[in-house]
Parts: structure tokens; C-alpha cells; sequence
């Protein structure tokens, strides 16, 4: 990797690097803007990390957290949108006998699910128009099928409580029939 880029600058110039970096500095207020637009439109709010200014994050509580969290970082990927990542709160794994807490994120018990994503050099104005249309595209679709599966959920519930009265109705009629046979 450290050749590639090696050949890489040297094949762009001091002017090409230059101007690499001044269109990544041009963009990354309409990066930051356009992010806190998309995280306000679905409940969410922007992470404030003043130091950082390449990667910007995002809360996704409004998703459900745990596996509903990674769920939605799976339908970025699936939806070729890369470099972001999906941090769930409370995420734990095992490696090498080792529990690590908060697993993916910068602290232990960081209380908000994020997303992140970099405004890095050679991203240009098109596919930075692009990944935001693909992240609300994103957002659009979880909470479209979170809406069905909370509508199937519902529709279950009923028809069991249809079938708890139907059954009720059932033990009811024999009750009866059996007392008037015994008169």
C-alpha cells in the first residue's frame, strides 16, 4: 500500500494533491450539513467531535439498537454504501478468551448507537450526492419495514386473540350442552 501511494502522488504532482485536498476542504461543510439534515429528517441528531474534521458520526436511536442497529448496517452495504460504520450500543464479542465491551466503538458503554461516515480526499461532489441519497434511501426502507413487521406483529396478536375466544366460546358451549344432558 505505502508503494501504491507513493506512485500515486508522484504520478498526480504537488498541484494534483494540492488540489485533491482543497475540493475535500470545499466539501466538508456541505458533508456536515448534509448529514445533520438526513440524521434531523429521521429522528437522529449529529455527533459533536470538533477535532475531527474527516469523519462525522451520526446517533441511530431511533432504529431499536442491538441487532436492529446492525440490520441497518447491513442494508448500507447491501445498497453499496461503503465506509460508514454501524456501531451498536452494548455490543460485546469474544477474541482469544477476551470479552471486549462496546466492541466497534471508541469507548466502553457509549450510551448511543452511531453511524459514521469520512468526507476523505478524493471524494467528489457526485458520489458524496450520491451516498446521501442511498443513506435516506437506507433510513427510508428500515423504518418501511419495521412498519410491516410491527403490522404482522399486530395481525398475529388479533388472530391469537381470535382464537383464544373461539376457543372460549368452545369450552363455553360444552360446558353447557353437558349440563343440559344431564338434566
Amino acid at each position: 500500500p505505502i508503494i501504491d501511494l507513493f506512485v500515486t502522488l508522484l504520478s498526480m504532482g504537488l498541484n494534483g494533491y494540492r488540489a485533491l485536498l482543497e475540493e475535500r476542504m470545499r466539501l466538508v461543510s456541505l458533508f456536515k450539513t448534509k448529514f445533520e439534515a438526513v440524521a434531523a429528517k429521521y429522528g437522529e441528531r449529529p455527533l459533536v467531535c470538533p477535532r475531527n474534521t474527516i469523519s462525522f458520526g451520526i446517533t441511530l436511536d431511533t432504529l431499536g439498537g442491538g441487532s436492529e442497529t446492525s440490520y441497518f448496517g447491513s442494508m448500507l452495504f447491501t445498497r453499496c454504501v461503503s465506509g460508514t460504520r454501524v456501531v451498536p450500543t452494548g455490543q460485546t464479542k469474544m477474541m482469544g478468551g477476551k470479552e471486549f465491551l462496546g466492541f466497534g466503538s471508541s469507548t466502553v458503554g457509549y450510551p448511543h448507537s452511531y453511524l459514521t461516515a469520512a468526507c476523505a480526499i478524493g471524494l467528489g461532489e457526485d458520489e458524496m450526492e450520491e451516498f446521501f441519497r442511498r443513506l435516506d434511501k437506507a433510513f427510508k426502507d428500515f423504518f418501511a419495514k419495521q412498519k410491516k413487521k410491527e403490522k404482522k406483529e399486530k395481525e398475529r396478536a388479533k388472530d391469537a386473540k381470535k382464537g383464544e375466544d373461539a376457543a372460549a366460546a368452545l369450552t363455553e358451549e360444552d360446558t353447557s350442552t353437558q349440563e343440559d344432558t344431564m338434566e
